[in-house]
Parts: structure tokens; sequence; C-alpha cells
């Protein structure tokens, strides 16, 4: 089963996690996200498949998925070879109409959202010594805890000058020759659904819905979204509201049967069944959980 990161970009629109590392192996699966994600990789060993293409992981090297995109981080990981990175998710609406002042950064960042990317993996950024010492500065402010508004400014802040640091130095190898006229991206119709799930979750599944509003046949559709992610439609929704109903499990004080209704399932022993079977534990358990291990 595959996975969807979903988290709500709207209220904290910059996450950003700073050099953690994975020792032991990560599930090799097709997985988005709402956001921008961006991902700088110290050391790893594997290979991303993004736009139909295979880049290979090396270290020092960042690489930019964007909203919605479908791509594969396939990874070997053991102890004595980790991965380590550092990751940033970003809710492109809302940093693009703070950059509203700065309109040479704003029109780049435009591109990085919507316009196709060449190259969307960046290797060997070492070479520029100002984006590891932007990483360093930052992670130690945020070691102190900060109010929430205080880390977002901060998150704000870095990201303008990393977007300001890929702007000066690597804005060809990212989108060509800078004469050349830019492509809007085309989302994949697999992209489409993803979206339409994440937005209509709290409803009954429906593909003829789906179907109609791509203008597909329900047949055509299943098997669409089956070659590009590998899992049916009805997979894809159940960990979208796994995913959906462990972050309010971890954030809210809902009880079970309103959370099931917040993730579309009215039926709260189904819900039970389909968590358990996901988690290895049920709802209760996991709430229970997170009361002893905050």
């Amino acid at each position: 089963m595959k996975l969807i990161h979903e988290m709500d970009l709207t209220k904290i629109p910059f996450h950003l996690k700073f050099h953690y590392a994975a020792y032991s192996e990560l599930p090799n699966f097709y997985h988005s996200h709402q956001g921008l994600e961006m991902i700088y990789i110290y050391a790893g060993q594997g290979d991303i498949l993004v736009n139909r293409k295979v880049y290979e992981v090396r270290p020092n090297s960042l690489y930019i998925f964007q909203p919605y995109q479908l791509h594969r981080i396939r990874l070997h990981v053991t102890t004595e070879t980790p991965y380590i990175r550092s990751k940033f998710l970003i809710e492109p609406s809302i940093f693009y109409d703070r950059l509203q002042h700065m309109p040479l950064l704003q029109k780049f960042f435009l591109q990085i959202w919507k316009h196709e990317i060449a190259q969307p993996v960046i290797y060997d950024m070492q070479s520029n010594p100002f984006v590891l010492e932007l990483m360093k500065e930052y992670q130690s402010r945020i070691k102190t805890p900060s109010p929430a508004p205080e880390i977002q400014e901060e998150g704000f802040l870095f990201l303008t000058q990393l977007f300001q640091l890929l702007k000066n130095n690597w804005h060809t190898h990212l989108f060509g020759d800078a004469s050349g006229i830019l492509q809007k991206r085309e989302y994949h119709q697999a992209e489409h659904v993803i979206h339409w799930l994440e937005e209509y979750m709290h409803e009954p599944l429906e593909l003829d819905r789906i179907a109609d509003e791509l203008h597909v046949t329900k047949h055509h559709l299943s098997r669409l979204f089956k070659k590009a992610t590998g899992s049916t439609i009805s997979e894809y929704m159940t960990v979208l509201r796994i995913q959906k109903a462990r972050r309010l499990l971890e954030t809210t004080e809902h009880s079970i049967e309103q959370i099931s209704q917040d993730i579309g399932l009215g039926n709260v022993s189904y819900f039970c069944e389909i968590f358990k079977k996901a988690m290895g534990i049920t709802p209760l358990q996991y709430r229970l959980f997170l009361l002893k291990h905050p």
C-alpha cells in the first residue's frame, strides 16, 4: 500500500526539518504532497524517480518535488549507510503572497511552483558554501523552543534566502536557457485524482463522480491510476484516511466516533478495523500510546 503525505499547510505553511537520519530500510513507494517539497540529502544510497526519469541519490544534493507530483524514493539504508537529509514542505500560495514586495524572487518562485522544471535535482551543492551555512544557522535557531508564529516567521526568512540562492546560482540548471519559453507543468491524471480524494475525503468514495469530472470512463480511470501509482484508488483513499485519522488523534480531543465521521467513515467498527490493520493497534490504543509518549 502506498502513501500520500498530508499536512494542514494552511495553518502551518512551512514544515522544516533539519539534518535527521534513518538507519533502517525505508519503504519504496510512490507518494505525493499537497505542497512543494524540497529534500537536501547529506548521505544516502539509492535513486529517486520523478518526471519519468531516475536520478541517483548523491550526498550534498537537492531534490525538488512540485505539489501533487508523484515520485518514488528508493533507498538502501543500513546502520553503516544511513539516510541523512533535511526536508522542507511549503504551502506555495502562502509563500508566494508573502513575496509580493520582492517581485523578481516572486517570479522565480512561481516558476518553481507551476512551470516545468527541466532538472529537478541539483548535485554538488556544497560548491556554494552559503547553502550549508544557511541550513546550519537556521537549525541552531530552532533548537531553543519558540512560539509557533515565531518559528513560522523564521521559516519564511530561511526559505526566502534559500530561494534567492537558487535563483542566483541555479536558475539555468533548473529551467535551461533563460531566453526559452517556460512551459506550464502538465498534471498527470493520477495527480488530479489525488487532489480530488484529498478534497472530498470526508465523503463516500464515488468512482463514477471522479471519472465524470475527468471525462474518462471508470474502468480507464482505475487502470490509469493503478499503472501510475501501483495502488488502486480505494487503497489510496484508505491510506489518506488513516493519515488524517492519525493527525486528528495526535492534535485534537475528538472522540473516535467523531474522527470516523471526519474522515468519511460513518461505521466506527470498520474505521477501527482498517486503522488496526494499517497501524497494528486500534485508534484508542494509539491515543493512549500518545498520552504516554507525547
